[in-house]
């Protein structure tokens, strides 16, 4: 991997960060939304309008050549069923659980860029994806090591974990500075197009309820078009353990927004994970 700036550096870092604040809201929005229709037919139009929203914006730098969609579909298709598995599992589980448990992802990437691009590891890093791992595990399942308690909606966003920890990985290898643009465009299109296959395979409705509208607008272009611009655009500055770390708290914002919003309760176990976390990313 390049080497960059050190303050070049910090700018990426503090840039993922936003783009994990804005993710952090996707939790209680879509736990609100999910109600009023389907985890298919959301996943759908989420990307799809996302795609819509970033050719409009950008379709001058937007080349459509086939690496260009390999690139696309290697980062898309995971990323489709990492959100399709996150998005059902919310349905049988709470929006701060099923913010933790997607953050177990922290452990996927850094642990594939080890075996597969034999990036370094220094002893901050290691000791922050410890402690970044226990806080997530601390607040999932609470103070024990047994997961036998573990529902369906919890097992489905675990398996989403891993699915996004794939496409972390994918993104370090295939989204460069120079072509950032058109990967976001298709990787957001492979994963409409994903979605569209299998609302159609399973005969869903495609009818959207209006009042979803608003909230469907809100995950398109805040927490999907933004975010995986900044994600595209600046992971490749640091590294995937760094990059993990930094993502590992995605889901302590979505819990407070989970508390102050949709009335869900904080105990203690969240309490001591999300200190674990926040010590994580500050030792980064």
């Amino acid at each position: 991997m390049a080497v960059y700036p050190v303050r070049s550096t910090r700018r990426s870092e503090l840039l993922l960060l936003l783009a994990v604040l804005l993710w952090s809201t996707t939790f209680a929005v879509m736990k609100e939304s999910l109600g009023s229709i389907s985890p298919a037919l959301l996943v759908l139009i989420r990307f799809a309008i996302a795609a819509a929203v970033v050719y409009v914006l950008f379709r001058s730098r937007i080349e459509f050549t086939w690496p260009n969609l390999l690139k696309g579909l290697a980062i898309g298709i995971p990323e489709y069923l990492g959100f399709m598995l996150q998005v059902t599992g919310l349905t049988m589980t709470t929006a701060s659980k099923n913010a933790f448990i997607t953050g177990l992802c922290v452990v996927v990437a850094p642990v594939l860029s080890f075996l597969f691009l034999r990036e370094k590891r220094s002893w901050k890093v290691a000791l922050a994806l410890i402690l970044a791992v226990n806080g997530l595990w601390i607040i999932s399942f609470g103070f024990t090591i047994r997961v036998g308690s573990m529902g369906m909606g919890d097992f489905l966003t675990l398996l989403s974990a891993l699915a996004f920890g794939v496409q972390v990985f994918m993104i370090h290898l295939f989204s460069h500075r120079d072509s950032f643009y058109a990967t976001t465009f298709f990787q957001l299109l492979a994963v409409a197009m994903c979605s569209l296959a299998y609302a159609l395979v399973t005969k869903q409705t495609l009818v959207v309820n209006p009042v979803s509208w608003p909230s469907l607008l809100y995950l398109a272009i805040f927490t999907t078009v933004i975010t995986l611009l900044l994600q595209n655009r600046f992971q490749h500055d640091v590294t995937v353990a760094q990059a993990s770390v930094i993502y590992s708290l995605e889901p302590v914002f979505a819990t407070l927004l989970a508390v102050l919003f949709i009335g869900e309760q904080m105990g203690p176990a969240v309490l001591v994970g999300g200190v674990l976390l926040f010590t994580a990313s500050a030792i980064s």
